[in-house]
């Protein structure tokens, strides 16, 4: 599955140029990643924001800028406990009902990119990943 998916990655970028939902979305699944272990640490912020933003995909679809503040806002719903975690959900479910399976595959395939980060996918990180996925 997750090499599916990372083919899919090639000409995404096209796919979400100009879709901030989508950029939205994929910032929503990866602060929910963040947050799959309970706790949201400033380090793990920033890293994950490099990582959006030196990502090949939405590096070519979107201005620095732009992923920069996207996932920032995203973090900070999500370091709102219960309440902004059922947000960002409701982010992804937006842009399920926006958008086609493609993209929805790749915003899938960034979030496993993001959360492989580290070099693995912990069992609470894969969890939020199957909620995603099947959101």
């Amino acid at each position: 599955m997750l090499k599916f998916l990372q083919e899919k990655l090639s000409g995404g970028a096209s796919r979400l140029s100009g879709k901030a939902d989508l950029l939205e979305a994929t910032c929503a699944a990866c602060a929910l990643i963040a947050a799959a272990d309970g706790d949201i640490e400033d380090e793990e912020v920033m890293a994950t924001v490099e990582q959006l933003t030196s990502h090949p995909t939405l590096s070519a679809a979107f201005q620095q800028s732009q992923i920069e503040q996207t996932a920032n806002a995203m973090f900070k719903r999500a370091k709102g406990g219960l309440t902004g975690r059922v947000g960002l959900m409701k982010e992804i479910e937006q842009a399920k009902g926006k958008s086609t399976s493609d993209d929805l595959e790749l915003i899938l395939a960034i979030a496993i990119d993001i959360s492989r980060a580290d070099g693995e996918i912990e069992l609470a990180e894969m969890k939020v990943l199957e909620k995603v996925s099947a959101t």
